[in-house]
């Protein structure tokens, strides 16, 4: 057993200094304004503060609490990087359906036990709600299938 809780310190440093870049990015790059008449930089300057404060309140008592050492998981995190790699590289040539199916089938690579059905149902769900937000909703012209759409 270790002395800290590192899980939680590591957490409340990677808030308090996000929180600290979003603070210092608003107020260098965006006017904060008055109490009376804010600025567009006043908003997602608070949100920093805040944030930064969340990260303080997670990082204090976890440097004096027992806890033991995170072990990373190396094939869930590789299994996302690559499922939105295989998206990326799919979507242009292949469309926005292949492309979406792709990316649940690696990214659920990521799991210890691989259940196929259940990966299948979400893909083609996916893949519907998909066409139907970006493509009918939005209009983004983002074709389903782009081997058919020539």
């Amino acid at each position: 057993m270790h002395r800290r809780d590192w899980t939680d310190v590591i957490g409340g440093c990677v808030l308090l200094l996000f929180g600290l870049w979003v603070f210092w990015h608003a107020q260098t790059h965006y006017d904060f304004g008055q109490m009376r008449r804010m600025g567009p930089g006043a908003f997602p300057g608070a949100l920093g503060l805040l944030v930064t404060i969340f990260g303080l309140l997670i990082l204090v008592p976890a440097w004096v609490r027992p806890g033991e050492l995170p072990i990373p998981a190396v094939r869930p995190l590789l299994a996302i990087i690559a499922g939105g790699l295989s998206f990326a590289f799919l979507i242009e040539p292949a469309g926005l359906v292949p492309a979406t199916v792709a990316l649940v089938v690696v990214v659920s690579l990521a799991e210890q036990e691989l259940r196929w059905l259940r990966t299948a149902v979400l893909a083609v769900a996916l893949s519907a709600m998909a066409v139907l937000v970006f493509t009918k909703g939005l209009g983004i012209p983002v074709p389903a299938f782009r081997w058919w759409s020539h």
